[in-house]
């Protein structure tokens, strides 16, 4: 007889040291926020799986972002978010570093994340400190002369 599914663990072996790694994380994060959460409200942990974590944390997604801890809770979601994308698209998109940030007071590096055509997500060169300072493919002409003249009108 010829299995038409895969054996147990067979779609386990597959997925990346560095996937894992991530999701790891992730799960270490939300849990400990649920953790967070639980106690300050007197109330049942979640079961520590990524999915029920995260429905826990947005059910107290209100109370989440009034406290003072919040902007912590945004960088480490963000950073999280950042690093699953790069495993999840890795094999896309050509990295070239171009030198420093033009942005006033950013000591980050600039980085032309080049993908195909067809990939859903855009080019962009983006900034390794922040990821507010990302531009578009559209704007790339206008960026390089932003650095041109920060550079002294150099090329």
């Amino acid at each position: 007889m010829i299995r038409k599914t895969p054996r147990r663990g067979v779609a386990h072996d597959s997925i990346s040291s560095v996937a894992t790694e991530i999701r790891s994380a992730m799960r270490g994060t939300l849990a400990s926020w649920a953790g967070l959460v639980a106690e300050e409200h007197r109330l049942a942990r979640p079961a520590r799986d990524v999915s029920a974590l995260s429905r826990y944390l947005c059910r107290h997604i209100e109370w989440l972002s009034r406290h003072p801890a919040a902007g912590e809770l945004v960088d480490e979601i963000s950073e999280l978010t950042r690093k699953a994308h790069e495993v999840a698209y890795s094999e896309r998109v050509r990295r070239v570093s171009l030198g420093r940030c033009p942005a006033p007071g950013c000591d980050g590096e600039l980085v032309a994340q080049m993908r195909s055509r067809d990939d859903v997500t855009p080019s962009e060169i983006a900034c390794s400190v922040s990821s507010q300072h990302a531009w578009p493919a559209t704007s790339w002409a206008r960026l390089a002369r932003q650095v041109r003249g920060g550079q002294g009108g150099g090329a």
